[in-house]
């Protein structure tokens, strides 16, 4: 009788905590002005609820990137010496801007404190990156790193697919690929990534993924908000090309600087 009124109120926490979300997220679309400093400057060129002295703030827009993380070069070469001497599971990796500043902030807050108001920004930042992608490649499946259900529970929403939703996709592809949300699953996910250092990242993320559908001959592109150490993205794209992928991409709205 205790576990089904411990049930019970679980499954009412969640409830309330569910509907208060998307109340903000209705509330998000009268909200105006720049999303990170409240005033209501001239909009930035990628997004209108991003003033342009803020979007000047971002950094690591329009660098030489390592083709493979994305970390920024300053040199031009193609590859970092990391990815030279042990190459990753991933053939190409898109970056939008360093995990810094701004986009440190509109991140964090919005996946750990409910800042749903961020979410349009943030697509449209996806949408800058996806059409920069697209000049060059089109994947035939579009993958979100999954969360794991108990986050998803605590959270009451799944931060990547509210992003992803607000992006057009149309936009980017007269043809656009099949985003499958669930063609991979988390099996775990014992601690936050965010707060582990690199050697745990990949130790704890070992075998945490699995595949859920065949992916024989395809081309994929992951989708994730924050590539740092790589752990978790090479992780999938192992999945992946286990699973019968042709190759693995990834795109990200920041990368993390240089980890020691």
């Amino acid at each position: 009788m205790a576990w089904y009124d411990a049930q019970m109120k679980n499954n009412i926490l969640t409830w309330s905590r569910t509907q208060t979300i998307r109340a903000r997220n209705r509330l998000a679309r009268w909200v105006g002005g720049c999303v990170y400093c409240g005033d209501s400057e001239t909009a930035c060129d990628f997004s209108p609820r991003l003033c342009a002295p803020c979007a000047d703030k971002l950094t690591g827009l329009n660098v030489h990137r390592c083709g493979r993380c994305a970390v920024m070069l300053m040199t031009d070469d193609a590859l970092c010496l990391p990815c030279m001497q042990s190459p990753p599971a991933l053939r190409h990796t898109f970056a939008f801007a360093d995990y810094h500043t701004v986009m440190q902030h509109l991140i964090l807050n919005y996946k750990f404190h409910n800042m749903l108001h961020a979410a349009p920004v943030l697509a449209d930042m996806m949408h800058a990156a996806l059409t920069l992608y697209a000049q060059h490649l089109r994947p035939d499946v579009v993958v979100p790193v999954p969360q794991f259900e108990g986050l998803t529970h605590m959270r009451g929403f799944v931060p990547l697919q509210h992003i992803l939703q607000q992006v057009d996709l149309q936009g980017v592809w007269l043809d656009p690929p099949q985003v499958k949300a669930n063609a991979v699953t988390r099996l775990h996910h014992a601690h936050l990534q965010v707060s582990s250092a690199p050697k745990q990242r990949r130790k704890q993320i070992k075998n945490a993924f699995a595949a859920v559908c065949d992916l024989t001959g395809q081309e994929v592109l992951l989708i994730d908000d924050v590539y740092t150490t790589g752990a978790t993205l090479n992780e999938l794209a192992r999945v992946c090309l286990e699973a019968g992928a042709k190759s693995v991409d990834a795109l990200v709205l920041a990368r993390g600087r240089k980890v020691k």
